[in-house]
């Protein structure tokens, strides 16, 4: 960042995001502008262009509801794993784009429940004949891989043949919690859907039969009248 941007905190995200990016600008419009810890006056690991086309499908109500969501982390920068949970919550956007894809007409973000205890879903989507649900799960990096010994930092990155046991027991384990939310939504509607986004460990990132394996895994685990889709990211 340049002597000008480190010196007000407050210049970065104004110089960085051109009125091209309205939805991020509005974020960052609603978040603490003079925090030294504000994703925006820090640095950018989201490829702007690609999430500012992503949060510009969402309708205006539905970009409020997520835009609240996310404000209240943009600020929040865990020692290890920075700045994950605005990364995790701006990732329920691409529920929405899913269910837009899928040609539902009709978006929402559920409110959460009331009763103790339940968690809802993420979003609704409606259309002629059919009315779905949607939980985003996101599964980020293992803690191994984010450490400051990790051997990715000091070596060369070593393909693994297979996906690690540590990988598919946190996918099952997110898709039955998952799917406890989607089965906790008390109207009906013929369609339920687990949605993950899946960001690899490093080796793993270039390891392309580890994405066919992943495909392979995941349509194992649809079951119950559970649908699973999932978008690893690179």
């Amino acid at each position: 960042m340049n002597d000008q941007a480190d010196s007000d905190p407050t210049t970065g995200a104004a110089h960085c995001l051109p009125k091209n990016f309205p939805r991020l600008l509005d974020l960052y419009e609603h978040s603490d502008k003079t925090s030294p810890k504000n994703y925006f006056n820090v640095d950018y690991p989201l490829p702007l262009a690609e999430e500012e086309k992503r949060l510009a499908r969402l309708d205006s109500a539905s970009w409020r509801v997520l835009r609240d969501k996310a404000v209240r982390h943009v600020c929040f920068d865990d020692p290890a794993r920075r700045y994950q949970q605005l990364w995790n919550t701006l990732d329920e956007a691409r529920g929405y784009e899913f269910l837009a894809d899928q040609g539902y007409e009709q978006i929402e973000f559920i409110k959460p429940s009331k009763k103790d205890g339940v968690r809802s879903p993420d979003l609704i989507g409606r259309k002629a004949g059919s009315t779905a649900v949607l939980e985003v799960k996101t599964i980020n990096e293992s803690q191994d891989n984010l450490g400051e010994n990790a051997s990715w930092r000091n070596e060369a990155v070593t393909v693994p043949q297979n996906l690690s046991e540590a990988l598919t027991r946190k996918i099952v384990v997110t898709i039955e919690d998952a799917t406890d939310q989607l089965k906790s939504y008390p109207h009906p509607t013929d369609r339920k859907i687990v949605f993950l986004v899946i960001r690899f460990d490093h080796g793993q990132k270039t390891g392309w039969h580890l994405y066919l394996e992943l495909k392979e895994f995941i349509a194992t685990q649809a079951k119950d009248g559970i649908e699973v889709f999932h978008e690893p990211l690179l």
